[in-house]
């Protein structure tokens, strides 16, 4: 009888111990949901506020042609999703146009001035900002990894193998330990040292060298390496490189507070509907660093991947390594034939394109260009998941369109600069 009841009150204590567990897990639960509530609340740019209003001139250029695809893509297959697009002509001339909304639910309209965060188009850019250092002297693509890092592996692998993702490095953002704090904690500034620390325990997926396989890793560490190898921080670099070729939208953190964001959004996430994840984008894109982490605007883009292939930053020779690609099969990539030094091959409705592609959490992008017909073309959404692919070759077939018939009717496109 002693027995039962000391059992009794041994099970009694321990489901005492789990309610009160419980109701903590709870409290801190609503807290934290309560915390990220104002966060969107006090990161939301998207419908001006202080923020000088825009000029209706800015808002869109019209085309009966290329604003119809837009629309149809951001109303009837997304809901208003933000688009935001740029079209640059083998004569230079431009087109450049949005659709949907900065902010879904207060429905204010996306233009031509609201950033969007680019994702993984960021490693296009750090690729850029380490073939700069190639050509100055300051970085070789057969410098080993342990050079400029302490890792295990890292006498292993060279800065060339992190460019191409043959490293065999896994991708840090695939940690959950990772995820849980890139997600719990949202203002948090993430440091490089402490996202290198996420895979600094962590084996290789196979021998470096041996093939490609896509890791987010491999951009973190070259952030790293520009970083010290020349003593400034990668947002003064990616600032330099913009002030270099005249981009005046595109920033790592270092904005200020008076610029239009479009807030991202996510549909994905256990399948709760769309969700509005502005209040976690200092961490967002703190964590993604130069593995996705910059902000700008389709023109931005697409004036960068333009002035990139057409040899306008790089010299022809370093250019040429960037476009040496290697076997690069992608299951969340199919189209994909190759991969260079930062670049994508795509083949997107028959035509042979050089790029690159972006997705973080609120955000998706594609950037191609067309070395044969001298065309870029620049999507980005502030929604994760979107049929980028099919909306970029429905623009290219119009702009292909186009080019034909210039070619047969020997006459120029309309100046929409």
């Amino acid at each position: 009888m002693h027995n039962h009841t000391t059992m009794s009150l041994f099970f009694r204590k321990v489901l005492q111990a789990l309610a009160i567990s419980f109701v903590l897990i709870v409290l801190l639960l609503v807290g934290w949901l309560g915390y990220v509530s104002y966060l969107t609340i006090q990161n939301d740019r998207a419908c001006g506020g202080q923020i000088p209003i825009i000029k209706e001139s800015n808002y869109t250029q019209n085309d009966e042609e290329l604003q119809p695809v837009l629309d149809n893509c951001s109303g009837e297959k997304k809901r208003g999703a933000g688009l935001q697009a740029t079209v640059i002509f083998p004569d230079g001339t431009t087109w450049s146009g949005v659709s949907g909304y900065a902010n879904h639910k207060k429905k204010c309209p996306l233009t031509l001035d609201h950033h969007l965060c680019i994702g993984s188009l960021t490693k296009l850019f750090t690729a850029t900002l380490v073939m700069e250092q190639v050509e100055n002297g300051t970085i070789a693509l057969d410098d080993p990894l342990s050079k400029w890092i302490d890792l295990p592996y890292a006498k292993k692998i060279t800065v060339g193998m992190l460019l191409n993702h043959t490293s065999g490095i896994p991708s840090y953002t695939e940690d959950l330990w990772f995820l849980v704090r890139w997600f719990g904690f949202p203002r948090k500034q993430w440091q490089p040292d402490e996202l290198v620390a996420v895979i600094r325990n962590k084996g290789l997926n196979f021998e470096p060298g041996s093939r490609h396989e896509y890791s987010n890793s491999n951009y973190l560490l070259l952030g790293v390496i520009l970083e010290k190898a020349t003593g400034k921080s990668y947002g003064t670099l990616l600032q330099e490189l913009a002030n270099k070729i005249g981009l005046q939208n595109t920033y790592y953190l270092n904005y200020s507070n008076n610029i239009l964001i479009a807030n991202g959004y996510d549909e994905t996430f256990l399948h709760l509907g769309r969700r509005n994840l502005a209040g976690f984008r200092r961490s967002l894109e703190a964590g993604a660093f130069s593995a996705g982490g910059i902000l700008t605007t389709s023109k931005d883009v697409a004036f960068f991947v333009h002035s990139l292939f057409t040899g306008r930053i790089l010299d022809s020779s370093t250019l040429a390594q960037m476009k040496t690609f290697v076997d690069a099969p992608d299951r969340d990539m199919p189209l994909q034939k190759g991969y260079g030094l930062g670049i994508r091959n795509l083949v997107i409705g028959g035509e042979n394109l050089i790029g690159h592609t972006g997705t973080i959490p609120g955000y998706s992008g594609i950037a191609m260009h067309n070395e044969e017909k001298h065309y870029t073309i620049v999507i980005l959404s502030n929604l994760s998941v979107t049929e980028r692919t099919q909306l970029f070759e429905e623009v290219q077939h119009i702009v292909g369109d186009r080019l034909q018939m210039r070619r047969l009717q020997n006459i120029h496109l309309p100046n929409t600069k």
